[in-house]
């Protein structure tokens, strides 16, 4: 495929969170994979801030030549449009999906000296709280935020919402006994969790995470349906030529096919998204009819 790349040029992908967290991860990944299959260097520049719209600027006033994509995931693409008033784009308008890239389930952590070993105790633990506890996320209109929120609520206890600027940060915030809990993404919170730093309850998702067996599921614990992951897969800005969106979707999936990436991204706790571009358009569709009313349901606005 290195004779379809435009250019020597080193490619981009820019992350709108800090590095460790499960953007950052997934992305470091996949992109080694990418040039390999292109057969140039790709360079991810993290940008952090604002809820990932720092760094979707940024792409937006580059040029549209195919050599800058942008990171995006569920805040920066959907959940933002429902608790802004204003944005400074329009994501539907101002980027074309190019091709998924990887999804992390979210699991629920507490710090370890809370007290809470398992979902009841926690739930019993909140209802004697009349503020509810304090809930880390990797920054307001996240996916950790907004499910957080949602999960809690059918959970039956309240949560004061802190946001970080990324789930590392806030991670590393919990062990340091500020915050109560999270439901953070596997690859950012996996690793402490099976170090015993800090202690995970459940996971939103349909099945046990192989790395975490010992985990239940929200439905095993009597709340089934409550699922939700961090997506994260790359967008280009708007005008990019459509050769070259479709060079880097086709490049992204066969670097997705090599079973030591999907072995790796497992590894992490990231489940590979492989599909053509319409597919991950229809993707990020459905997941705007999800999540955005829900947003606005759940009266969620931005810290």
């Amino acid at each position: 495929m290195a004779q379809d790349a435009p250019s020597g040029r080193p490619i981009r992908f820019v992350v709108p969170y800090p590095a460790g967290g499960a953007a950052d991860q997934i992305t470091r990944l996949v992109a080694n994979g990418t040039s390999a299959a292109l057969g140039v260097p790709i360079i991810i520049d993290n940008k952090g801030g604002a809820a990932g719209m720092i760094a979707a600027e940024s792409v937006l006033r580059a040029e549209p030549d195919g050599q800058t994509f942008y990171v995006g995931a569920n805040a920066p693409i959907v959940i933002n449009q429902a608790i802004y008033d204003k944005m400074p784009y329009d994501p539907a308008r101002d980027f074309v999906p190019v091709a998924g890239m990887g999804k992390a389930p979210l699991l629920l952590v507490t710090r370890k000296d809370l007290g809470a070993s398992d979902l009841k105790a926690l739930i019993a633990k909140g209802e004697k709280m009349p503020n509810g506890f304090t809930m880390g996320s990797a920054s307001s209109g996240n996916i950790t935020h907004l499910a957080g929120e949602y999960a809690a609520r059918k959970m039956g206890f309240k949560v004061t919402h802190v946001p970080f600027a990324g789930s590392a940060p806030a991670i590393t915030s919990m062990m340091g006994g500020n915050v109560d809990i999270m439901f953070d993404a596997l690859p950012s919170c996996m690793p402490q969790a099976r170090a015993g730093r800090i202690v995970p309850l459940l996971i939103l998702d349909g099945q046990r995470f192989p790395q975490l067996p010992e985990v239940p599921t929200a439905a095993e614990l009597g709340f089934p349906g409550l699922e939700a992951a961090a997506w994260f897969g790359l967008m280009a800005r708007s005008g990019t030529p459509p050769a070259a969106v479709e060079r880097m979707n086709r490049a992204v999936n066969e670097a997705l096919k090599k079973p030591e990436l999907v072995d790796k991204l497992r590894t992490i706790g990231a489940q590979p998204m492989l599909g053509t571009q319409q597919q991950f358009a229809a993707f990020i569709d459905g997941e705007r009819k999800l999540w955005m009313p829900l947003a606005k349901s759940l009266g969620v606005r931005a810290d």
